[in-house]
């Protein structure tokens, strides 16, 4: 009996110094304006997970910070836990204007002396504005996609607040003293590991590439603004990215809530030729128009206008190509009159908005 008794002691002493070895719990406390937001537990020291992410009202959230006067922000990746810890939230009060703090305060990395291509940074200069998040830049070939955030689109289809954008990101770039471009850096091409999954170029051939508007990261400041989708999970700004989109859509503004003045506007029943005669007064606006199909190349058809012999250019990557058939008069509508470097044209074509009238008619000599 009591050799049993002492065998039982023994197994109990090990398995409580056994668990007196295992990593202990620790209590992380997350505070917001002096007051206990949340408290979750974890196994020190492992690196946190599951942290809260604060939507409040009428206020921006900056980050968790170790300290009170918020010198030092919490790194998901790297910071562990070996005792209990309180983290604190850095917040800024948002009163109606919206504001660009991450933007504000990102750093644009060395430049001087590089070159994008083969540096992976370097400074540009502008050639052409395309889209929200597309730029040509001289001497590059290949036009430049933004990383890590998506705009409303103007091209192929017209998306609310996709001309906010373009007009931003052009009037940047032209106002800009300095232009500089980044690769997210990627080994396979030279530049230093940070992400091995993001590379130097991306659908069509285009670049991708970060975009410095006299230190002002454009890609961030679009998302911050609520006129792109930030998809930033591999970046090197990734959490300056996910709180960005997280505060713009706290307010509501733009993409996230606001309808764009120019999706209020009422479609017109108009003609090609007084599109062509009042450019600027059809500018930017929905209209109803027919017109025979004259010639297809790739994704633009030239529409005629058979009255007056003027004819107008038609983006149409959206719709099957056995409609776009030269010699078919058609009516399309909802369309969007805009133009592509200087060339007036209608896009945002859609299927059910495009109505083939008759086939096969004979198109006009010049």
């Amino acid at each position: 009996m009591l050799k049993r008794i002492f065998v039982l002691l023994v197994a109990l002493s090990i398995g409580l110094t056994l668990a007196a070895c295992g990593d202990p719990e620790i209590d992380v406390e997350f505070v917001v304006d002096g007051e206990v937001y949340d408290t979750r537990t974890f196994e020190a020291p492992d690196t946190l997970t599951g942290f809260p992410t604060p939507t409040l009202e009428d206020t921006y959230f900056l980050g968790w910070y170790h300290d009170e006067d918020y010198t030092e922000r919490l790194d998901y990746e790297e910071d562990t836990f070996e005792t209990d810890a309180t983290l604190y939230a850095r917040t800024l009060p948002y009163e109606g204007e919206l504001l660009t703090p991450f933007t504000d305060e990102v750093e644009l990395p060395d430049y001087e002396g590089k070159s994008f291509p083969e540096d992976g940074i370097g400074e540009v200069e502008l050639q052409s504005c395309i889209d929200g998040d597309t730029t040509r830049f001289v001497g590059l070939g290949d036009s430049v996609r933004y990383l890590h955030m998506d705009a409303p689109e103007t091209t192929g289809t017209v998306e609310p607040w996709g001309f906010e954008a373009d007009d931003f990101v052009c009037e940047a770039l032209e106002d800009a003293d300095t232009i500089v471009l980044q690769h997210e850096p990627h080994p396979e091409y030279g530049l230093p590991d940070v992400h091995p999954q993001v590379g130097p170029t991306g659908s069509y051939g285009r670049h991708l590439a970060y975009v410095w508007a006299d230190g002002r990261n454009l890609n961030l400041e679009l998302v911050e603004l609520g006129l792109g989708e930030a998809s930033a999970a591999l970046s090197m700004y990734a959490e300056e990215f996910r709180l960005a989109e997280h505060n713009a859509a706290m307010t509501g503004r733009h993409i996230h809530g606001e309808t764009d003045p120019l999706f209020e506007q009422e479609t017109q029943e108009t003609t090609i030729s007084s599109i062509r005669d009042d450019r600027e007064g059809y500018m930017r606006t929905f209209v109803n128009v027919e017109g025979l199909i004259t010639s297809v190349d790739d994704d633009n058809f030239t529409l005629l206008d058979e009255t007056t012999g003027e004819s107008i250019n038609v983006y149409s990557p959206s719709v099957g190509g056995w409609r776009v058939t030269s010699g078919n008069r058609i009516r399309l509508e909802e369309v969007f009159v805009t133009e592509y470097f200087g060339t007036i044209q209608l896009t945002n074509l859609k299927q059910d908005y495009f109505e083939v009238l008759e086939e096969d008619v004979e198109i006009p000599e010049d």
